[in-house]
C-alpha cells in the first residue's frame, strides 16, 4: 500500500511534543542534574572534585562510546525499543546509585552504566527519529525536540535540588527521583513513539516526493538555501572525507569549554559565595546553572528558523563565538559582578544551543540521512572521549590550584581553534561509489 499524500493528519508534527519529553527525561535528569547532585555528595562523603567528577566524565564518554552498540540497536530492534531500553537501564542505575553510590568503585560503575542508559535513550535515536520523519522542515524539527532537552535542563535540576533539599539534604533522593522520571520516560517512548513514517504508510513531512520541490519553494516558505546532499554517502565514502573529520574535531574543541562550564558552574558559584539556601531563588547556584540549559533554548530554536537560510559551518563558527564569550564571563562571575553572574548563562547557553542543532544538521546535510546512524557511531565516541574528560580535568585543576582559571584558559583555546576548522568545512565532493 503507498504512503499517504495527506500532510494533515501527518503524524510527525503529533509525534514532537513526546519526542521532546522523552529526550528532555535522561537528558534533563540524569545528565544534567548530576551536577546538583555533586555539591551535596561532597559534604556528606568528603570527595575531592576530581573524584566526583571522573564520575561524571565516565558518564559523558559512555554517551559517546556507547553510540556504536546503539546504532546497532537502532538498526535492528528500532530507535522506538533503543529508546525505552536506555530509559530502563538508566532508572535502574540509579536506583542502585541510591543505595551504593557512596563506595567510590561502584559509584563509577553506576556513572558507566548511566552513561550508556542516556547515550540509548536520548541523543542518537531521537536524532534518527527526526531525520527520518522530517526533511524539508528539518531544521525546524530538529530544534523543537532537542529544546526539550535544553527545557529539562532548566526544570529538572532544580527539582533534583529542591527534593534533596526539602528532604534534609540528603543525595540519595536525588538518584531516586532520576530513576523514577527515567521509569516514566520508557513507557512514554513505547506508547507514543514511531520508528519511520512509512510505519504508519506516510511520507516524511506528510508530502509526496513529487511535492516537495514545490513546497520548498513556494510563497510563504523560506526556499532551503543550504547544501543538501543530493545522495546517500556510503558509510564507508564518508570516513574517506577530511571534511567529515574537519567536522569531528572542530566540534569536539568547542564542546570542551562548555563541559568546563556547565559542569562546574554549581561548584563555581559556591566557591563565589553563593548558597543553595540563599531566601532568593534567583541567587541560588542550581537556578543560575539552570538557566544555561534555559538560554540554550533559544540557541536552538534560533537554528530552527535559520537554519535552511545560513550555511550551517557558518552558523557553527559564529555560535562558538558566543560561547567563547560565555566562557570568559563564567570566569569573571561573583557576587560582586552580577551582570556576569546573568550574562554567562545567556552567552554559554546560546552559543551551545545553537551549535549543538547544527552539529547533526551538517552531518545529514553533507551525507545525507542514510548513513546517520553508521556515522554517529564513529564520531560520537571519537568525540566524547576528548570534550567529556574536560569535568575531570576541569576537578583536577581546580583541587591542584584552587580555581578554575587554567580550565577556562584551555578550554577557550580549544573553541578558538575549533571555529578556524569549522569554517574550512565546505561540503565534500560526490564519491562515484557512493549512492
Amino acid at each position: 500500500m503507498p504512503p499517504k499524500a495527506d500532510s494533515s493528519d501527518f503524524y510527525g508534527w503529533w509525534m514532537l511534543p513526546f519526542l521532546c519529553l522523552v529526550y528532555s527525561i535522561p537528558i534533563g535528569f540524569a545528565f544534567y542534574g548530576p551536577p546538583v547532585i555533586y555539591t551535596f555528595m561532597q559534604n556528606d562523603l568528603g570527595w575531592q572534585r576530581g573524584e566526583i567528577y571522573a564520575g561524571y566524565s565516565i558518564i559523558g564518554i559512555m554517551l559517546g562510546l556507547g553510540v556504536p552498540v546503539a546504532a546497532w540497536m537502532i538498526n535492528h530492534l528500532g530507535a522506538r525499543l533503543t529508546l525505552a531500553i536506555g530509559a530502563v537501564l538508566t532508572a535502574l542505575s540509579g536506583l542502585l546509585m541510591a543505595f551504593l553510590g557512596h563506595f567510590y568503585p561502584l559509584y563509577l560503575l553506576m556513572c558507566l552504566l548511566i552513561g550508556l542508559g542516556v547515550c540509548f535513550g536520548s541523543v542518537v535515536p531521537i536524532q534518527t527519529i527526526v531525520l527520518y520523519w522530517f526533511n524539508v522542515h528539518r531544521a525546524l524539527a530538529m530544534g523543537i525536540v532537542l529544546g526539550g532537552g535544553a527545557i529539562g535542563g532548566f526544570i529538572y535540576p532544580q527539582i533534583i535540588s529542591g527534593g534533596i533539599v526539602y528532604l534534609g539534604g540528603d543525595w540519595r533522593i536525588g538518584w531516586d527521583i532520576i530513576a523514577l522520571t527515567c521509569f516514566i520516560g520508557a513507557i512514554i517512548a513505547l506508547a507514543a513513539v514511531r520508528n519511520r513514517p512509512e510505519d504508519l504508510n506516510q511520507y516524511p513531512d506528510g508530502l509526496p516526493p513529487q511535492e516537495i520541490h514545490v513546497v520548498s519553494n513556494s510563497q510563504g516558505h523560506h526556499k532551503i538555501r543550504t547544501f543538501r546532499s543530493p545522495i546517500n554517502w556510503r558509510f564507508q565514502d564518508a570516513l574517506r572525507t577530511r571534511t567529515l573529520w574537519m567536522i569531528i574535531i572542530a566540534s569536539t574543541l568547542i564542546f570542551f569549554l562548555w563541559q568546563v562550564v556547565v559542569t562546574q558552574t554549581p561548584f563555581h558559584l559556591h566557591d563565589r559565595g553563593f548558597s543553595s539556601s540563599d531566601p532568593s531563588l534567583f541567587l541560588r547556584p542550581e537556578f543560575i546553572y539552570g538557566l544555561i540549559l534555559l538560554f540554550s533554548i533559544l540557541g536552538r530554536l534560533s537554528v530552527s528558523f535559520i537554519g535552511e537560510l545560513i550555511e550551517t559551518r557558518f552558523l557553527i563558527a559564529i555560535s562558538a563565538t558566543i560561547l567563547l564569550a560565555g566562557g570568559i564571563l563564567f570566569w569573571i562571575a561573583s557576587r560582586e559582578n552580577l551582570w556576569a553572574v546573568y550574562l554567562f548563562p545567556l552567552f554559554a547557553g546560546f552559543g551551545f544551543g545553537a551549535t549543538y542543532i547544527c552539529y547533526p544538521l551538517i552531518i545529514g546535510n553533507y551525507f545525507g540521512v542514510g548513513a546517520f546512524p553508521s556515522i554517529s557511531a564513529v564520531t560520537h565516541p571519537v568525540s566524547s572521549v576528548f570534550q567529556f574528560s574536560a569535568p575531570f580535568v576541569a576537578g583536577i585543576l581546580y583541587d591542584m590550584q584552587g580555581n578554575y582559571g587554567l580550565a577556562v584558559l584551555i578550554g577557550s583555546l580549544c573553541t578558538l581553534l575549533g571555529i578556524m576548522l569549522i569554517m574550512l568545512c565546505k561540503p565534500p565532493e560526490l564519491h562515484q561509489t557512493a549512492k
